[in-house]
């Protein structure tokens, strides 16, 4: 219910430097103004409109004026290259916020080119981080890895203390995005290190937050809580009720994920109590629903209910999709708990309708961003090649004197270039051979995994009609007999079992309580059948959580079955069926244990009995096991035949490994 929570976390902390920008954009707008008002002379004017165009980009606030100040910094710099050139680098970053990433490294390029010869690293820093986002926007964050490291080189090389900090920072969570846990933590920790020294207690506890949230992704809860506890006590020092809400907000997600709901209501309740003053809309978002959330896990559905109709009002009002499809998935799930079907369903179909919204989205957005690599890869090459003319260019201009030395240096030249492209050609088709058959690799085995999918659905469908066929056969055989109390029970109990058996049949995985819910209403079935022929005990280990553990449904019921109808009911008196679950190594350990005639009388009295039909629950389950651990059936299913010392048989015990999630 809470899975994409943890990334909203990540995501979120890394904006968290830049809190204060909006509510300081319009002095400082203001004040930039007033600079290019009273300005004396055209310089004057070109650094004010060339601030005044940064910030409002970086704010976001009027990309068309800032478009405009953009253009009058070129209108009055005329032959001034430097102003030219930080033009350029305006409308870099005005096409990066618009979306136009080919055009938007295309510009910074050329900066980057300009600077570099110039010599001035600052601003050769700043071009590579543009660069950088922009392949951070394209989800290729390798090539941001590389230049943040270039970026880091400028600055301990310039000596920018607090520079490097935030470096070390975007480093991080770069590592974080690549899954690179151990590294993000290690530059997080030293770029507190720096804010530490620095005493920019702020960025201290923004710091301490990122290296929580890694410790919530490994599931690491104490020290997560730990460290953004160290980090509250300094953001409420310093009154900063923007970053204390941040805080408390996690604190309230992590105790949820933690189990510990009471504190995880408590500290979402704070966080909420703060956010309802602020602007931020998303975050008032998050909130509500993290409220929400810690009543739904304490069973107050009815107090749950207001804050999650308020989080679905306030995402409405964002128009914001990602919140939607959340917010409808957790009032479909409310409202089941509720017993409020009808709702339930209503909000599962929102949900549904608007996650195919959202994908049909990506998908569009995912071919554009596609184009966009591509074309990216045919203007490096272009500017590879027009870089190599324009040196050609110079070295003749240069070398009048021996042109027929330069002449045969650019022959030399061509050669090396066209074997080198030549080259480049044949492994970029090696490569995309090479890619082309590991995505036909790849096709397949989704191909496979979908059948297997298809599979086990089809067999779940054999096995309910095996049941539905023998219980109505019970109940009419209890009718005719008069034995109308029984028949009265054993409905109950039918119908009890077929509502449990509909409520999972769309599900691959249910909860152990579920599970084991469906399996005591089939034995009770079976006992009132057979007058009560048959007793039974449940063992589960204590330490387990029903209500979290998932397993595949109905992979146990089949070997209960088989121990009721060919062990207990051949003996003479009342028998015994055992059933013990326990926990290791992410699974569970299910013993089935009977104190029947044993599988070789069982044997004996089916041919006796000319019993000829062959079934198929255990041959079932036993196709499904394989196909979900990918193991063989004798390590996930043992039988043992149980004998008394003189080798009479005293029963029988099904030993079963499930997989668990």
């Amino acid at each position: 219910m809470k899975s994409n929570k943890l990334l909203y976390l990540l995501l979120l902390n890394f904006a968290f430097c830049c809190f204060k920008i909006q509510a300081q954009n319009e002095a400082k707008i203001d004040s930039l103004l007033n600079m290019a008002n009273v300005a004396g002379t055209n310089q004057d004017k070109i650094k004010a409109f060339q601030k005044l165009s940064l910030q409002l980009v970086h704010s976001g606030a009027e990309i068309e004026t800032a478009k405009k100040y953009a253009d009058s910094t070129v209108l009055l710099s005329q032959n001034d290259i430097k102003a030219i050139i930080y033009a350029k680098y305006l409308y870099a970053e005005i096409n990066q916020h618009e979306g136009n990433y080919t055009e938007a490294l295309e510009k910074y390029r050329d900066c980057l080119d300009f600077y570099t010869k110039l010599g001035d690293s600052l601003k050769v820093a700043d071009v590579l981080y543009g660069i950088g986002r922009t392949y951070n926007y394209l989800g290729e964050y390798e090539n941001n890895m590389e230049i943040q490291n270039r970026i880091l080189k400028i600055y301990k090389k310039e000596k920018k203390v607090k520079e490097i900090a935030n470096s070390l920072n975007s480093i991080g969570v770069i590592h974080s995005r690549l899954g690179n846990e151990m590294a993000a933590i290690s530059m997080y920790e030293e770029a507190n290190k720096i804010y530490d020294s620095l005493h920019m207690d702020m960025r201290y506890a923004m710091g301490l937050s990122n290296i929580a949230n890694v410790h919530v992704r490994n599931k690491e809860y104490s020290k997560a809580i730990q460290l953004f506890k160290k980090g509250l006590t300094i953001t409420e020092r310093l009154n900063s009720d923007l970053h204390t809400a941040y805080i408390l907000n996690n604190l309230g997600f992590t105790y949820a994920e933690f189990n510990k709901n009471e504190e995880a209501l408590d500290y979402s309740l704070r966080a909420l109590e703060f956010r309802r003053s602020q602007p931020q809309k998303k975050s008032l978002f998050h909130s509500l629903d993290n409220v929400g959330y810690s009543y739904y896990k304490l069973g107050k559905y009815n107090k749950a209910l207001p804050y999650y109709e308020e989080a679905l009002k306030v995402a409405k009002k964002l128009e914001a999709k990602h919140l939607l499809m959340e917010v409808y998935e957790h009032l479909g799930i409310l409202h089941k708990a509720k017993k409020n079907f009808e709702r339930a369903f209503f909000y599962k179909n929102l949900h549904s309708q608007m996650r195919d919204s959202i994908y049909d989205e990506e998908k569009s957005k995912q071919i554009a961003e596609l184009q966009t690599k591509y074309e990216t890869v045919e203007k490096d090459k272009e500017i590879v090649l027009l870089t190599k003319e324009n040196e050609l260019q110079e070295a003749n201009a240069e070398k009048e004197a021996t042109l027929r030395k330069a002449l045969i240096g650019g022959l030399i030249s061509l050669v090396i270039i066209g074997v080198l492209l030549f080259y480049m050609m044949r492994q970029r088709m090696k490569n995309q051979r090479v890619v082309a058959a590991k995505n036909e690799q790849i096709s397949k085995a989704k191909l496979s995994e979908e059948l297997q999918t298809l599979e086990m659905k089809a067999l779940r469908a054999q096995m309910n009609p095996h049941f539905l066929f023998n219980s109505l056969n019970s109940i009419n055989t209890m009718i005719l007999n008069d034995e109308n109390e029984n028949a009265s029970r054993y409905l109950s109990k039918f119908s009890k079992l077929v509502r449990l058996l509909l409520e999972n049949s769309e599900q691959p995985m249910v909860s152990l309580k579920d599970e084991m819910d469906m399996l005591e209403t089939y034995i009770q079935l079976e006992a009132i059948r057979f007058n009560n022929k048959l007793e039974y005990q449940i063992n589960i280990d204590e330490h387990i959580d029903q209500e979290s553990t998932m397993l595949p449904s109905m992979v146990m019921q089949p070997f209960v079955e088989n121990a009721i109808w060919h062990g207990l009911l051949h003996k003479d008196n009342k028998g015994l069926l055992t059933i013990s679950i326990t926990e290791e190594d992410n699974k569970l350990h299910c013993s089935i244990i009977d104190n029947g005639v044993g599988r070789e009388k069982s044997v004996t009295l089916k041919q006796e009995g000319g019993l000829k039909k062959k079934s198929m629950g255990i041959k079932i389950t036993a196709d499904r096991l394989k196909i979900l651990t990918h193991q063989n059936i004798q390590d996930v299913i043992n039988i043992i035949d149980l004998k008394d010392e003189n080798q009479n048989a005293v029963g029988t015990q099904v030993n079963l490994q499930i997989p668990i999630a």
